[in-house]
């Protein structure tokens, strides 16, 4: 690496710096009351009555927990319980202070995922504003939501940001993967994807995430995409096995599944009505709730506006997969995250759960922020005059016949996406010659696109490009 990139990958790091200082006084700002909030609901039995946190030492009884219990299945939340309790008892303090902690980690891999995404090479062009500021914008709208709380201050329920942090980084590192020469991004994405199996049930769709956002991001077809990443596929699909080999042991039979006493049809048309309430809390988020009750007995037509509803925007999304990829990946992640808890697997104990929506919120951020962006690209600038959409700098164009050094610090790129080449912008410059133009190309464009008396029209001193 040589002292220009070496420069710019220090500033690239220093932007990345305060950008994550912003997060976490963001975060800080909003959860700093929420450090004395007591024990409440579900926390008596992961905390105050779990016998099996109160000796760090006893390992085989810490990561087994028992049955039934808010953290049966879960032995690596009920280790972090029993962190806890080794630091500080139940002085409460310290369980929320980890369940903030939680909170900024998962929104920092939220921004580092968002930006990376925005910065490849099929999606650059198509953003006007810089990736990172806006994977800041969506992380800020989604760190501070008031959708996020259930999960930071109700310490049982850092079982939802523990999930969702190696959901995260599940995805991260297979993005690392795509350009990292050794094996090692490939390694971390399939371990994180295990741990997040011993967290909560949730990460099952975790590999359909990365395989998705494979075909839509990076590759052209689904061929590619198995035959280039095959092995890192199956390694995440072997943690499909681990859960299901967590489920079947039964430590939540009785809460969820079809021993839990609510037929499937039931709990589908609840969550028809629940679905719903989580949109309508995303976009005004207030008489927020902490237990939704059980489900009820419901018909079709009882839900049928909340069902017409959901179906439609289930549709909106397939369709959006095969005519807009991006903004379907988008729709896509919500109901993908949304399955496991609001489709065909009961949980008896509630019908609804804000908490629900952590990982789903996500995808409802990043789409606002890019439609904010894409609004104010659109407005009128200084003057009365639409913005321009600024386009990376593809080729630096020619002048006098040679062609134009690279921008300092920063190698050529070229264009990723397979279209024609042709002539972008042709700008006036030099005093000595007012008529003189800097053409600027796409894709390796060649003189051809111009005709000489084109040429000459541009730099009657000059010929520019040659023939």
């Amino acid at each position: 690496m040589d002292r220009s990139a070496r420069r710019a990958a220090r500033h690239e790091d220093s932007l990345s710096t305060w950008r994550a200082a912003v997060i976490l006084a963001a975060i800080l700002a909003a959860y700093s009351n929420s450090l004395k909030g007591p024990f409440v609901l579900d926390d008596q039995a992961s905390v105050v009555q779990n016998g099996d946190i109160r000796d760090l030492g006893r390992l085989d009884r810490v990561l087994q927990p028992q049955p039934a219990s808010p953290v049966a299945g879960r032995p690596l939340v009920n280790l972090s319980f029993a962190l806890d309790y080794a630091i500080g008892g139940l002085d409460v303090t310290g369980y929320h202070a980890v369940n903030v902690a939680w909170h900024v980690a998962c929104a920092w891999l939220l921004f580092a995922v968002v930006r990376r995404t925005l910065e490849l090479p099929r999606v650059r062009p198509r953003v006007a504003a810089p990736p990172a500021d806006v994977a800041l914008a969506a992380t800020l709208l989604w760190a501070v939501h008031p959708l996020t709380s259930e999960v930071v201050d109700y310490i049982t329920q850092r079982t939802e940001s523990m999930m969702a942090f190696f959901a995260l980084l599940t995805l991260y590192a297979a993005l690392r993967a795509h350009d990292a020469p050794r094996r090692r991004w490939t390694a971390l994405a399939v371990l994180a994807c295990l741990a997040g199996t011993v967290c909560k049930e949730t990460i099952a769709v975790a590999p359909l995430l990365v395989v998705l956002h494979d075909r839509v991001f990076v590759f052209e077809s689904w061929r590619e995409a198995v035959r280039t990443r095959g092995q890192l596929y199956l390694g995440l699909g072997a943690s499909w096995l681990v859960l299901a080999g967590l489920v079947n042991s039964g430590p939540r039979a009785a809460v969820s599944g079809s021993d839990a006493g609510v037929p499937v049809w039931t709990y589908l048309l609840n969550q028809a009505v629940v679905i719903v309430d989580y949109l309508r809390l995303t976009a005004w988020p207030s008489n927020l709730v902490v237990f939704y009750g059980w489900p009820e007995m419901l018909s079709l037509g009882d839900v049928l506006p909340q069902a017409v509803v959901v179906v439609a925007l289930l549709a909106l999304t397939g369709v959006a997969l095969v005519k807009a990829p991006y903004v379907g990946y988008l729709g896509a992640w919500v109901f993908l995250t949304l399955a496991p808890t609001s489709s065909f697997v009961p949980i008896a104990t509630e019908v609804g759960a804000e908490r629900r929506m952590y990982l789903p919120l996500m995808a409802l951020a990043v789409l606002a922020a890019v439609a904010a962006q894409a609004l104010a690209a659109r407005l009128p600038g200084p003057g009365g005059r639409r913005r321009r959409r600024r386009r990376p700098d593809l080729h630096r164009g020619h002048r006098h016949g040679r062609a134009l050094p690279p921008a300092r610090g920063r190698p050529p790129r070229r264009h990723a996406l397979s279209r024609p080449p042709r002539a972008v912008r042709a700008q006036e410059s030099h005093a000595r010659h007012p008529r003189h133009a800097v053409v600027r190309w796409r894709a390796g464009g060649t003189s051809g696109m111009l005709s000489p008396a084109r040429r000459e029209a541009l730099c009657p001193a000059c010929v520019l490009l040659g023939t």
